[in-house]
């Protein structure tokens, strides 16, 4: 269904951005600083970065900075070292950063001979509850972050996700402990995630999505990440509970923060890669500094034929990044730009005995099944360092993002299609106070307001083979979010670390069903929703320490459920988290929690074509994670992450007595995750890792068997040789059955996963 033109087309635009990228004038260094004096040399600082076992730390942040403020940031590499070249001669602050250590600063004079700098790392008083994949560890948020947290935070760094091999950029987050994900397959429903004992459903809107600091989630709560590519992101930060103050609406099980590649130099990287069912990819990602201005340029188009019948996919997207830094680093002013464009067949749902006979099939049906999301965003971004304590941060956006679905369930039924239209407008405000009196006390406070509206229309038409046929639904509605947050967090002594916060939302607008005649409502009265946040570390000894938090987090319904005169509920979620976290060797860190979230009311979306929802009762989930990590040598490391976990419906009421201590629907009873890193020497890696997890339950009512357990293996390896490198990956690498199935009120449909697929890798770097 798709012709060669269309990807070429695509290929085209990458060409284009790499030639503009490449044509640029290139910078004697790759960094943000002014350029080097001419006609000197030996202005390059070199060094390596370390723990207190004089262990080398990979991907620590290193932040240069002359007695006027002009900044040049870097990061160690292999080995833990580093090269970074100072803007002129004279004396220098260097200071390095990673997670779970005190940064340390020192100062350097230029030139500085050919002794190289060594930094040494503190561990901070309470090992870090952050679990990291891959090489990133730095942070270059201007305020606390996700790894700032005391709790289950995760960070996938760059070099990982770089070596995936995904469809789709939600993929990624496969490898992510606690991360669990529904492979529908079904065109522009390619899956979703789900965290904490929420399914993956879109039943309930229950994870935060966030990309360069920017809300990009659908009003469903649906997290919309799959216009990036994996070349194009640097970074993603998950954060698992409650204890968030940053973030408000579907903050309720935890949130993920993308961040995107921003250039620190002059580069051009292309990759190139082709594999099982026709599947053609090309990315590139290209980089310019020239004083304090930086141009990130990236565009990647995709197609595959897909691993079933009717399931062709055509993906491009190109985006922009504009910045300045001032010749005083005090002040920075960008802009980001993105487009993207999924055209995409779907191959429909197949009865159990298909989907074991003959899974590579799609039914008759489903011929004309498929459809397209096209979204564009633009946005402002500007970070002031008013002082050398206080710096603020202001953010302003727009984004649109059209979707239309052609979808048949079953032969019985008929075709629909589905248009969503949504835009998106607001506007994020940050301020962080670090007092230098309370520097000891590592005191931070840091607080913040935003808000968003939302026009949004959808409409259902009832059509045969793409040709209307009858209007199904025809609504347009508002909603305007607007919450603030403040938080104050410490270390009193050394042994304890204390956090205090509390966000505040608020929510207006009003809805429009023009079926039959136009009819408005207005939005419920949730009035103003608080919810305080608390944690606490201790550090028992140099190798163990505890931390709990609390927090608590707000559902209100999706789509017309959030509107209307009889009172909906808004679910309160209060939850918790005890763990501990250990380092029994430098090599060797383990990291357990046990946590639990209770609803007052839990709101659910009803799958009756009326896009509203009910409230089904209080919930109970609750479950044990267990993350570990050991790094045998610097050439091999292993680690493993696994969840136990239950969803229960506590009390449904009186009217629903019969499935009382049911368990919750699409909810797996745990994941396991694990894998191993191997590098034998300089540029060569290669790794294995495995995704498995248990079977869930299809109804409230627990009566329609258990289905969902999977277990699957991948692997990769890459060879480089100075600006080349070749990989080769294979997913599912013992071809096992995999699926996703849900109960259509008369039979269990089934969608099969892709068998086992290679896929060839070339990348180029200039």
């Amino acid at each position: 269904m798709y012709p060669q033109s269309r990807f070429l087309r695509a290929l085209g635009a990458v060409v284009v951005a790499a030639a503009a990228t490449a044509a640029a004038p290139a910078p004697a260094y790759a960094q943000t600083a002014p350029s080097p004096v001419a006609g000197i040399s030996g202005l390059t600082i070199r060094g390596q970065v370390v723990d207190p076992d004089g262990k080398p730390i990979v991907g620590a942040e290193l932040r240069l900075t002359d007695p006027n403020g002009r900044l040049v940031l870097g990061r160690t590499a292999a080995e833990g070292r580093f090269a970074i070249e100072a803007p002129g001669l004279g004396r220098f602050t260097l200071q390095a950063r990673a997670i779970g250590f005190v940064a340390a600063v020192l100062d350097v004079t230029v030139p500085t001979g050919d002794a190289p700098v060594r930094l040494r790392l503190v561990r901070q008083q309470q090992l870090s509850t952050v679990q990291v994949i891959g090489g990133t560890t730095g942070s270059r948020d201007l305020h606390p972050g996700a790894d700032a947290l005391l709790g289950a935070v995760s960070v996938l760094g760059g070099d990982q996700i770089a070596r995936e091999n995904v469809a789709f950029a939600q993929e990624l987050l496969r490898k992510v402990p606690g991360v669990y994900r529904a492979e529908f397959n079904q065109g522009i429903v390619s899956g979703d995630i789900g965290i904490r004992g929420f399914n993956t459903e879109s039943e309930i809107a229950s994870t935060k999505l966030l990309i360069d600091g920017i809300p990009s989630n659908l009003n469903s709560g649906v997290s919309e990440m799959n216009a990036l590519f994996p070349l194009e992101i640097g970074r993603i930060d998950v954060v698992r509970g409650t204890n968030d103050p940053r973030f408000g609406m579907f903050n309720l099980a935890g949130n993920v923060s993308v961040e995107t590649a921003q250039a620190t130099g002059t580069y051009v990287t292309s990759r190139l890669q082709g594999g099982s069912f026709g599947t053609q990819e090309a990315q590139v990602l290209g980089g310019v500094t020239a004083g304090g201005f930086s141009q990130t340029l990236f565009a990647g188009a995709r197609r595959s034929d897909g691993y079933r019948a009717n399931s062709a996919s055509d993906k491009w997207t190109a985006s922009g990044k504009w910045f300045y830094t001032s010749d005083s680093a005090r002040v920075r002013v960008g802009l980001i730009a993105r487009t993207h464009r999924l055209d995409t067949d779907a191959p429909g749902y197949l009865t159990r005995n298909e989907s074991r006979r003959t899974p590579q099939f799609s039914p008759a049906f489903s011929s004309t099944d498929g459809g397209t999301v096209d979204s564009d965003h633009g946005s402002l971004h500007l970070d002031v360092r008013q002082t050398a304590t206080l710096v603020w941060s202001l953010k302003a956006y727009t984004q649109r993002f059209d979707r239309i679905r052609y979808v048949r369930f079953t032969a019985a039924g008929a075709q629909q299609e589905r248009i969503e239209d949504e835009r998106q407008t607001g506007a994020i405000a940050t301020a962080t106070w670090r007092p230098a009196r309370l520097a000891a006390k590592q005191f931070v406070l840091t607080g913040g307001a935003d808000v968003q509206q939302q026009r949004n229309e959808q409409f259902r038409f009832r059509t045969l083979e793409r040709v209307r046929q009858a209007t199904l639904r025809d609504f347009d509605f508002s909603l305007d979010n607007a919450g603030a947050f403040v938080q104050a967090s410490g270390a009193p002594t050394e042994w304890l670390t204390l956090s205090a916060g509390i966000r505040a939302d608020q929510l207006r607008g009003s809805f429009t069903n023009n079926l039959p005649a136009p009819s408005t409502l207005p939005i419920l009265d949730y009035g103003t929703i608080t919810q305080p946040k608390l944690s606490a570390g201790i550090r028992m000894n140099d190798r163990l320490s505890a931390y709990a938090n609390y927090g608590r987090g707000f559902q209100i319904g999706t789509g017309v459920a959030a509107y209307g005169r009889a009172p909906l509920r808004a679910s309160v979620n209060d939850g918790a988290e005890v763990g501990l976290v250990a380092q029994p060797t430098s090599a060797w860190s383990v990291r357990a929690g046990y946590w639990e979230q209770r609803a007052s009311d839990e709101v659910r979306l009803r799958f009756d074509n009326s896009g509203d929802s009910e409230n089904v009762g209080r919930t109970r989930r609750a479950g044990l994670d267990v993350e570990s990590t050991l790094r045998v040598s610097n050439a091999v490391q292993f680690w493993v992450a696994g969840t136990s976990q239950r969803a229960e419906l506590t009390e449904p009421g009186a009217r629903n007595a019969a499935v009382k201590g049911n368990l919750l629907n699409h909810v797996p009873s745990w994941t396991v995750k694990y894998g191993a890193e191997w590098a034998p020497r300089a540029g060569i890696t290669a790794s294995a890792w495995a995704y498995a997890q248990g079977d869930y339950h299809l109804t409230q009512q627990n009566d329609r068997g258990r289905w969902g357990g999977m277990h699957t293996v991948n692997a990769d390896v890459s060879w480089r040789w100075r600006a080349a490198a070749v990989g080769l990956g294979v997913t599912n690498l013992f071809d096992r059955y995999m699926e996703y199935v849900w109960w259509d009120g008369a039979q269990t449909l089934h969608s099969p996963a892709s068998a086992r697929a290679l896929f060839l890798t070339l990348t180029l770097d200039r």
